[in-house]
């Protein structure tokens, strides 16, 4: 996924994959070990604290797979033909 459309896609709100969408309890998890990877164990600055309510809204809309990783280009595309 390029960054213009990572972008688009945060400010519309707009679902890309559904079944990507995770529980909150799993967006928690994930949120936990983006925290440890952001600030190494030391305290968040508001900087990263802006960057995990980016990674918090990009699961939420489905823009993440099981692995942690953005979708591809592939599946951008795939959903924007289906609409």
């Amino acid at each position: 996924m390029s960054f213009s459309e990572f972008c688009e896609k945060l400010e519309k709100n707009g679902v890309v994959e559904p079944e990507n969408k995770k529980s909150s309890l799993d967006i928690n998890k994930s949120l936990d070990y983006w925290k440890s990877r952001l600030n190494g164990g030391g305290s968040l600055s508001a900087m990263d604290l802006k960057v995990l309510d980016i990674i918090k809204k990009a699961y939420n809309l489905g823009m993440v797979n099981k692995d942690n990783m953005l979708l591809r280009n592939e599946a951008i595309s795939a959903y924007k033909n289906s609409i």
